[in-house]
């Protein structure tokens, strides 16, 4: 007779599951006489159309010293928030990521750095997090028109991303107790009981644009175009078989 421990091993083997060191840990799974242990990993899966984009914009500016340079930066700054308000960014949305001053140095016939410096640079980043799609778009130019001199994004999101972590839930669910079925069905089995469930969600669908070093054209807004983005739901159940 083959003992439930190896055979449990074999099915989850059958069943394409990692083994047990890849997948969560937790109390071990109690079996009660005659019952076989069966390890079963299901991904489910809903898609839906993002309705928030985040961005991070930065602005770069030289000084003589590092003070100059992070006066200047400070000005700068002080226009990308302004614009970013006009565009209809509530100040919640708004963060200050990264703030940084570096020596600039003369370089040589190969483009080298000479190890003169010659300047600084200031740089700040700011995230702007989760705007509605219209005002994204909105701030994007606005915050180029205003001096932003880099641009990245777009993280899509979900305002309210629930439904779709249900209905992914639910869908990872309804595979895995299928999968139980036709396992026990083909050993002339029958599932019994849950023994654990472990779960991990995720995202995805991400895309980005980058805009380095140029200013955008005033009234040239930016087409956001969000597409499907999944979200996923893999879970781990462990159940519990018995002879029929």
């Amino acid at each position: 007779m083959v003992r439930p421990s190896l055979l449990a091993l074999a099915l989850s083997a059958a069943a394409g599951i990692q083994p047990s060191a890849a997948q969560p840990q937790g109390p071990a799974a109690v079996l009660q006489p005659g019952e076989t242990l069966l390890e079963v990993q299901s991904l489910g899966e809903r898609s839906g159309v993002p309705d928030r984009a985040s961005f991070t914009v930065a602005v770069d500016t030289p000084g003589a010293t590092p003070a100059a340079a992070l006066e200047a930066n400070a000005a700068a700054s002080a226009r990308l928030a302004a614009a970013a308000r006009a565009a209809g960014v509530e100040a919640a949305a708004l963060r200050t990521s990264n703030l940084s001053v570096r020596p600039r140095y003369r370089q040589d016939r190969d483009g080298d750095e000479a190890g003169e410096v010659i300047g600084y640079r200031a740089n700040s980043r700011f995230s702007l997090q989760k705007l509605s799609l219209p005002v994204a778009e909105k701030a994007v130019a606005a915050l180029v028109e205003a001096g932003a001199t880099e641009v990245e994004g777009p993280d899509f999101a979900f305002a309210d991303d629930a439904p779709l972590v249900r209905a992914s839930r639910a869908d990872a669910i309804r595979k895995a107790q299928q999968q139980a079925e036709d396992y026990a069905a083909a050993l002339n089995m029958r599932v019994v009981r849950v023994l654990r469930v472990s779960e991990r969600a995720s995202s995805g669908g991400e895309s980005e644009i980058i805009v380095t070093g140029a200013r955008q054209r005033a009234g040239l807004l930016p087409v956001l175009a969000p597409g499907e983005q999944a979200i996923t739901t893999r879970i781990w159940i462990d159940f519990a078989l018995a002879p029929r």
